[in-house]
């Protein structure tokens, strides 16, 4: 595309035009010269080459920073863990009594129809069965009350109910006559 110039030029004086480069690098010096000129005037910032680079002591404090950032966080997330198996494991426990609860019911359960069972037998012919299903049901209940015991020890009628068989059981394996004990409420 070619610019009209209002004014005429004469034939070498186009030709000398026409010569010029069309586009010129600038030298470096130029662009030296140029940024320096504009860092005195204020209008451009410090050196680049000089913010780039980090004195000992910043170095320190970062090394320092990340290091602090590192521990804080491994012990985060050691607290973290640490709360989540302890969670776990009280949750496991809650679950594993409540299982156990749940087996003590349907044991007792099964012990009281058993018993009732024995109960309705006990007119039969075979006494020696029934006697014999007495003693296991009495074997039964007192390790059933010394492990009632051993849960709440401070528990009154559960230690009642132990010192009532204590006798009871060690008499009947002697042949010795039988101890009863009163409870008087």
């Amino acid at each position: 595309m070619r610019h009209e110039d209002p004014m005429d030029l004469t034939p070498q004086e186009r030709a000398a035009f026409d010569a010029l480069p069309r586009e010129a690098e600038p030298s470096r010096l130029l662009e030296e010269r140029t940024v320096q000129a504009l860092r005195e005037r204020g209008m451009l910032g410090g050196r680049r080459a000089e913010s780039r680079r980090w004195s000992g002591p910043i170095v320190a404090a970062a090394v320092a920073a990340s290091i602090a950032l590192f521990v804080s966080g491994l012990a985060v997330g050691q607290w973290l863990g640490t709360r989540t198996i302890a969670t776990s494991v009280a949750e496991a426990n809650h679950q594993t009594a409540m299982q156990a609860a749940a087996a003590v019911q349907r044991a007792g359960s099964a012990y009281v129809t058993a018993l009732a069972t024995l109960v309705q037998l006990a007119d039969s012919s075979d006494a020696s069965s029934v006697e014999q299903g007495r003693e296991a049901a009495l074997a039964a209940l007192y390790a059933a009350v010394g492990e009632l015991v051993l849960l709440a020890p401070d528990d009154p009628v559960s230690v009642s109910v132990r010192e009532l068989l204590e006798p009871r059981i060690q008499t009947e394996g002697t042949g010795q006559p039988e101890i009863r004990n009163v409870v008087w409420f």
